[in-house]
């Protein structure tokens, strides 16, 4: 018999929690399928006290999609290439030294981004396990990027729907590394610059939305550097009002799913040399480009 699903809502705009779920078990269609409409409305699902394993988080996205491989090498769980290991930890559970690359990578998760927007198909979404938890800082937002387009006004809507912008993973590493100190021998792989709309369409729901990465984003097409920077942090400052955001403080083992198609998250700094955090993701890969509005 499927299981009944009773989101709880957790902000006004974004975010609901689904109890009584057990996610190390192969779920009912119908189930899948509840779960699939409650995300499509809440965009970000909680999931409380889920002590998976990392197979079980692996079966679970499966249930909704095709998984992703990230392209960090050192990021990807030895056992389960599927798994994005977000975490100051090695898979020894040692301390990542601040100044290492594989840190300084992973840090940037500490600015607004979507997950996989430097593709050129960007993911669906991703299913992420709290499997150490900080109790300092380390917690997550999540933005509605329905209700921050939405709430623009129609001369900023008509001015930004048939923009473009450049999306480069090198954006990333520029940020994490430095232009000049990457790392050599294949830490990551190459990825050449995408465009994608700065306003799309879901493809599930239809809605408009405001597209956001803001690690990736080098810049808009048909703009000065200057001018198209001073719109992005504009949008970027618009979006993250409190009014559109949702702040998750983890408690361990809470699985969250979100929809990588109309949010962007960010994780609040913690200190990464004393306070232990690990993070597994499993990233749904996309169907399809995003869809412009216009």
């Amino acid at each position: 018999m499927a299981l009944e699903i009773e989101p709880k809502p957790l902000h006004p705009a974004i975010g609901a929690a689904v109890g009584g779920v057990d996610l190390s078990q192969p779920l009912e269609t119908a189930t899948i399928a509840a779960i699939a409409d409650a995300w499509m409305k809440h965009i970000v699902l909680v999931f409380p006290n889920q002590p998976i394993s990392d197979d079980a988080l692996v079966k679970f996205g499966q249930q909704f999609g095709k998984l992703e491989i990230h392209p960090s090498l050192a990021h990807r769980a030895s056992r389960n290439p599927e798994i994005y290991r977000v975490s100051n930890l090695d898979e020894k559970g040692a301390f990542i030294p601040p100044d290492d690359t594989a840190w300084q990578y992973v840090s940037q998760s500490w600015r607004w981004h979507s997950d996989s927007s430097f593709r050129e198909i960007p993911s669906n979404g991703s299913i992420l396990h709290g499997i150490e938890i900080t109790n300092e800082g380390g917690n997550t937002r999540f933005a509605n990027l329905y209700d921050a387009y939405d709430a623009l006004t129609e001369g900023e809507k008509a001015r930004i729907d048939p923009l473009w912008v450049v999306h480069d993973h090198e954006n990333i590493l520029d940020l994490a590394h430095g232009r000049n100190a990457r790392p050599e021998g294949g830490a990551y792989e190459d990825l050449p610059p995408v465009r994608h709309p700065l306003v799309r369409r879901h493809p599930m729901t239809g809605r408009r939305c405001l597209f956001l990465s803001p690690h990736t984003m080098a810049r808009v097409e048909g703009f000065s550097e200057e001018e198209g920077r001073a719109l992005l942090d504009e949008l970027i400052a618009h979006a993250t009002e409190d009014r559109f955001v949702y702040r998750h403080v983890w408690t361990k083992d809470d699985v969250i799913m979100w929809d990588n198609r109309c949010t962007m998250h960010a994780v609040e700094p913690f200190d990464n040399r004393i306070i232990r955090r690990v993070m597994h993701r499993v990233t749904l890969v996309g169907e399809e480009k995003p869809i412009p509005a216009v």
